[in-house]
């Protein structure tokens, strides 16, 4: 039997990422459903950080340009330890917002992937998440109109999460 898109997504980024958290596995489907518009709310603040990080010497845990997070669309996450060996801040905010412009954000979506999230842990269909961590965080996620979230701390502290969500085809027009 395939493995639903979902499926392959979570345990794709689980088995990269071992110690995802359920906080961490929402913000994966909030990303590739909802795309970097939230980001970009403020895009005069939203370059700022990024000049910043991609000034800073985060220890890098990625090995790659770029983390498929595809669900609706063909995103991923650039990695800007990485990335920035061949391009430039201003490349991956102009791909920032281009991607923005070409999403749609749509909680909906969101939400449904969520609730086959929950249905395909009540199956035992994704391994290492807990009903009741689902259920809490969507409690939480209802009361707030599923906003944008962090990673968890534990996440942060292993993983160095250093990245922007862009179109994987945006890549090819920047990189030379």
């Amino acid at each position: 039997m395939k493995n639903s898109p979902l499926i392959e997504l979570i345990s794709a980024h689980q088995k990269r990422y071992p110690y995802m958290d359920m906080v961490d596995v929402y913000k994966l489907i909030f990303q590739s459903i909802m795309g970097p518009g939230h980001i970009l709310q403020n895009e005069e603040k939203a370059f700022l950080f990024l000049k910043q990080e991609y000034k800073s010497n985060i220890p890098v845990y990625e090995k790659s340009m770029y983390t498929d997070i595809v669900l609706e669309n063909e995103l991923v996450r650039v990695n800007i330890p990485i990335y920035k060996k061949v391009g430039s801040a201003d490349q991956i905010f102009a791909m920032m917002r281009e991607t923005a412009a070409y999403i749609t954000p749509n909680k909906t979506v969101l939400n449904n992937y969520w609730n086959t999230l929950g249905d395909l842990i009540k199956k035992n269909r994704i391994e290492n998440l807990s009903i009741n961590d689902y259920k809490i965080l969507t409690d939480f996620l209802h009361d707030h109109d599923f906003p944008h979230l962090s990673h968890s701390e534990k996440y942060k502290k292993l993983y160095n999460p250093s990245y922007r969500i862009v179109l994987k085809e945006l890549l090819k027009k920047y990189i030379h």
